[in-house]
């Protein structure tokens, strides 16, 4: 993720040292209420919406039979091994991280007339994206990077594995006996002949060398431990040779019980809460144990939701800004929003994955500040207000 910037404007009206008594009040429209083509001068700002990240982490099992899997009770007594190749998915983990973006329905137009607001000097600092991070306050970017930087990971991680141990050559020769009747006047003379030729080594061959193999292994083993080796080895060397010898005898013993591999993938999904829509669910993706992540239905696959409830903590200052017997102004400065919890749960069915408690923006109000000169620092990942000074 490309590190964010942030801009600062600077439009100074007049130089330090002459009142900044307030001449013409500031004033800040929502783009809706614009002409079309307007000539008025100023800037724009956005107030940030909630997007909800869903990391999901899967693991992929794959159970591999071995060469000689027929072969593992005849040889070596094994009766627990893999018979059938079989691919099983697991969602292993699930995260939901928010990210603030601007909100397409709250942008606001500033106007800034240099002939009306000459008495007027403001700083304004906004993020590169155009949410708005603070007016004549500087603006903290190492708190707003610190909130917005996600790890991005996705796609396939990890390896497959293989068999490939062998004791000897593929092929073995085999000796065949031809025998040949001579008759020489009335005698019969049996005449025998020895044919050497190279043959593929057929599986039950095969595996029978490696099953001897693996027992002489083991026997090795016993002699090292048992104190039979002529040599004296330090207790360092036991361990090492040890060790090497359990694992040659692990790899051979794949051959007959077979691999169990795991590979894991990670997934990303966007969310955006909306307030009219708010504790309906919304399917991210099937999932199936066989299949692993679908975005269609199928036989036997699992409905993934995503599901955000509202805390309604912000539902009396919102009755009481849309109070119609309350004076409003018609002049109005700088919006802000005061945003409200959200309860996040992640669905499979009806097992919840994850459960987080997270600020949804777009679930609170949007209200406004006097049309006065103002220092103002905005939380930039939700467009509330930090902190307000009046400007003397």
């Amino acid at each position: 993720m490309s590190r964010p910037v942030v801009y600062f404007i600077s439009i100074l009206m007049l130089i330090a040292g002459i009142s900044c008594k307030t001449q013409h009040p500031i004033k800040v429209q929502h783009v809706r209420n614009l002409e079309a083509g307007h000539t008025l001068q100023g800037f724009y700002y956005a107030l940030p919406r909630t997007v909800l990240i869903v990391d999901v982490t899967v693991v992929r099992t794959t159970e591999i039979p071995g060469p000689y899997a027929q072969y593992a009770g005849k040889f070596l007594g094994l009766e627990d091994v893999i018979t059938d190749k079989m691919q099983t998915y697991e969602i292993r983990e699930v995260n939901v991280n928010p990210y603030a973006e601007p909100d397409p329905s709250e942008f606001y137009f500033v106007e800034l007339n240099p002939d009306k607001n000459r008495k007027n000097p403001i700083a304004v600092y906004l993020h590169e994206n155009g949410i708005i991070a603070g007016i004549n306050a500087p603006f903290d970017e190492q708190e707003y990077l610190l909130n917005n930087t996600l790890e991005s990971k996705y796609g396939y991680f990890g390896s497959e594995a293989t068999f490939n141990y062998f004791v000897e050559s593929n092929l073995h020769e085999k000796i065949d006996t031809i025998v040949q009747q001579v008759r020489m006047d009335t005698i019969t003379v049996e005449r025998r002949t020895l044919r050497r030729r190279l043959v593929e080594k057929s599986s039950e061959i095969k595996a029978k060398e490696v099953a001897d193999y693996i027992l002489k292994i083991r026997e090795k083993k016993f002699d090292l431990l048992s104190g039979f080796a002529e040599i004296t080895y330090s207790r360092e060397a036991l361990k090492y040779m040890n060790d090497q010898l359990t694992q040659q005898e692990n790899d051979y013993l794949e051959l007959f019980t077979g691999l169990t591999t795991q590979s894991m993938m990670k997934y990303r999904y966007y969310f955006v809460p909306e307030k009219n829509t708010a504790s309906v669910p919304y399917t991210l993706f099937h999932f199936s144990e066989r299949e692993g992540l679908l975005e269609d239905e199928q036989q036997g696959s699992h409905e993934v939701k995503i599901q955000v409830t509202r805390s309604n903590t912000t539902r009396q200052p919102g009755v009481f800004l849309l109070n119609p017997d309350r004076g409003k102004s018609t002049e109005t400065g700088f919006y802000y929003r005061i945003p409200e919890h959200g309860n996040v749960t992640v669905l499979k069915g009806n097992m919840p994955l994850a459960e987080s408690r997270i600020l949804i923006n777009q679930y609170g109000i949007i209200t406004s500040l006097p049309p006065v000169d103002l220092k103002i620092e905005y939380y930039p990942n939700t467009g509330s207000i930090k902190s307000v000074e009046k400007i003397k």
